[in-house]
């Protein structure tokens, strides 16, 4: 009796230590893919050679759907919402990720500017008077102006920006609703508007602009009240800020909680409750772009010489509110780049790199042939050649 019972102890005593090692075991396995992941997302190297040699994140030119074009120098590509679109020959055609053409407009325009937020497209001729809007795959309205259309912007709630030049003033600001009205107009006698944005609700109307009257440049910031300039226009300006003498503005773009991201050649700024602050000056950085055109961030290409004739490029995400920063190294020099939402895409010619905001490469396309342009949105990339769109889905 006193065998059985030593033995059932025993046995008792193994399986507690059997499945403590197991406890032991899984709590080890667990603590190391949580440290695999963390050193994934905070060492490049690491993240690099996991990309290329673990997760496998190439796709091919071969292994993706294709759109054939005609290699016509006026034929036209743009990239809209979950569509790859041609505007040729007056249409305006849509396709979708598998390829096919699945709508089309006519526009009576002969060469097109577009600007996309959300789900709206805005499309004007260029130097031209007519501008359209337009939602999914359908026309909302069209409309013509007096003057030439320099630029033309969409917000994500349909508002239409638009600046135009003619013989009286330097530069001329028009606002339509998604309904086509008319809601605001500025006339600027001494400065040009650089670029214009729109804040997310669709409060604000922001305006960069150039005075080149004098002997020196100068760059000033206005932001507009939509409502006020509608119901009160002598106090529509509710903010105004001007930039130290000779310091040039390049590009303004509205983020979150009513953010202004300010773009100039040596520094970005930032506009935030009516005040300016700089997050960070560009002197002494070989940049080789720059966009405030991300969800809410702000990307730099620099370039990185590793030797007498080779050079890395170091992408560099950052937070404007926190100002923490994410990095993303390749080797090779960029050649263009572009940005929607959270999808970052860098053209190094033969290869095509897609990033997130954290810096972390979502696919690697590789191409047998140079690169010619990319055109993209968060769904998807259209890789431009002479007679083809090669599109890779993200």
């Amino acid at each position: 009796m006193k065998d059985f019972w030593a033995e059932e102890l025993q046995n008792q005593r193994k399986g507690k230590l059997k499945k403590l090692a197991l406890f032991i075991g899984f709590i080890a396995i667990i603590l190391l893919i949580i440290i695999l992941i963390m050193v994934y997302m905070y060492n490049s190297k690491f993240r690099r050679w996991c990309d290329d040699n673990v997760l496998k994140k190439e796709v091919r030119e071969e292994n993706t759907r294709y759109i054939e074009i005609d290699g016509d120098e006026n034929t036209q590509m743009y990239a809209y919402d979950k569509y790859i679109c041609i505007f040729r020959k007056k249409t305006l055609e849509f396709y979708n990720k598998m390829g096919n053409q699945v709508g089309k407009i006519e526009l009576d325009i002969n060469k097109a500017v577009f600007a996309t937020a959300g789900k709206y497209m805005a499309i004007c001729e260029e130097q031209g008077q007519k501008f359209y809007l337009i939602n999914g795959k359908e026309k909302l309205y069209e409309n013509s102006i007096e003057g030439n259309i320099n630029q033309i912007n969409v917000s994500e709630g349909g508002y239409i920006s638009i600046v135009l030049s003619n013989s009286s003033y330097k530069s001329i600001v028009d606002v339509y609703n998604k309904s086509g009205e008319k809601i605001f107009k500025t006339n600027l006698v001494t400065s040009r508007v650089t670029d214009v944005s729109i804040s997310k609700d669709s409060q604000y109307l922001a305006m960069a602009e150039i005075d080149i009257s004098g002997m020196l440049i100068k760059s000033s910031i206005q932001i507009v009240s939509m409502e006020l300039a509608r119901t009160n226009p002598e106090e529509a300006i509710v903010y105004k800020h001007e930039a130290p003498t000779g310091k040039l503005i390049i590009n303004i773009e509205y983020q979150k909680n009513n953010n202004l991201i300010c773009m100039y050649d040596d520094s970005i700024e930032m506009i935030r409750n009516n005040q300016n602050k700089e997050l960070f000056t560009l002197k002494n950085k070989k940049i080789s772009f720059m966009t405030v055109n991300s969800r809410d961030r702000i990307t730099i290409l620099e370039e990185i010489s590793t030797g007498e004739y080779t050079s890395d490029t170091k992408s560099t995400i950052i937070n404007p509110i926190t100002l923490k920063t994410r990095e993303y190294i390749a080797k090779g020099v960029a050649k263009k780049m572009r940005a929607r939402g959270n999808r970052i895409a860098i053209n190094f010619g033969l290869e095509l790199h897609i990033i997130d905001l954290n810096g972390i490469v979502i696919k690697k396309y590789i191409s047998e042939t140079e690169i010619s342009d990319i055109v993209m949105t968060e769904n998807l990339v259209g890789i431009i050649y002479r007679n083809k769109i090669q599109i890779l889905n993200i």
